[in-house]
C-alpha cells in the first residue's frame, strides 16, 4: 500500500446523534498505525457542550465553525486540513473502517478519483422515515484532495444538497467515480 493522508470530516449538526456511532466507526482509523494516516476532524457549528468530551474520546479533533450551509463549513474546514484524500462518512451507519481504509488507498493510488459510500439502512421504514424527517443522504464520498479543488470544493450556498452536488460536478468533469460495494460485518 502506497502511503498517503486523509482526513476524514463529519459535520456534527449533519450526524446530530448519530455522531458517536459514525465515530465509533471511524476513529480505528485515526488509531491506527501504518503507511496511510488517517485524520479525524469533528465540524461543529452547534455549540454543543458535549461535543469537546464525544470528540476527544474518539480522537477527533473538533473544529468550531460558522453557522453557514453544510457546503460553506465544508469549503473552510478543508481549507484548514491536510490530507490527500476527503472522506465523508455519511449519515448513519456508515461502511466498515476497513471498507474505508481500502477505497482511500484506492483514490491515493489513482486507480481511481472518488467512491460513493453507501451506508447500510435498515430497510425500507428507515429510509420513508428519514425522507419524511428531510434528513441528508446517507451516502458519504472519498476523493483525492485534487479533484476537490480542480472543481472548486463544495457549493456554499448549498446545505443538504452540498454532497449530491458535488458528485454531480464531479461526473460532468469526467471523474473517475465508482459506487462502492457495502461490506457485510464480519461474524466472529
Amino acid at each position: 500500500m502506497a502511503t498517503f493522508t486523509a482526513c476524514i470530516l463529519i459535520d456534527a449538526r449533519s450526524a446530530g446523534a448519530r455522531l458517536p456511532r459514525q465515530l465509533a466507526v471511524v476513529a480505528p482509523l485515526a488509531q491506527a498505525a501504518g503507511e496511510a494516516t488517517f485524520t479525524l476532524w469533528v465540524l461543529d457549528d452547534t455549540g454543543d457542550a458535549r461535543l469537546p468530551r464525544i470528540a476527544q474520546r474518539f480522537g477527533a479533533r473538533l473544529v468550531s465553525v460558522a453557522p453557514l450551509p453544510l457546503g460553506q463549513r465544508l469549503n473552510e474546514a478543508i481549507a484548514s486540513s491536510s490530507g490527500d484524500i476527503l472522506v465523508f462518512p455519511g449519515i448513519g451507519n456508515t461502511t466498515r473502517a476497513e471498507a474505508l481504509a481500502r477505497l482511500a488507498a484506492e483514490v491515493a493510488a489513482g486507480r481511481l478519483d472518488a467512491a460513493i459510500l453507501p451506508t447500510r439502512h435498515a430497510g425500507r421504514l428507515a429510509r420513508l422515515l428519514a425522507r419524511l424527517r428531510r434528513l441528508p443522504s446517507g451516502d458519504g464520498l472519498c476523493l483525492s484532495r485534487s479533484w476537490f479543488e480542480r472543481i472548486g470544493g463544495c457549493d456554499p450556498e448549498l446545505d443538504e444538497q452540498a454532497f449530491r452536488e458535488l458528485l454531480e460536478r464531479l461526473q460532468a468533469c469526467g471523474a473517475r467515480i465508482r459506487p462502492a460495494r457495502v461490506d457485510s460485518p464480519s461474524k466472529a
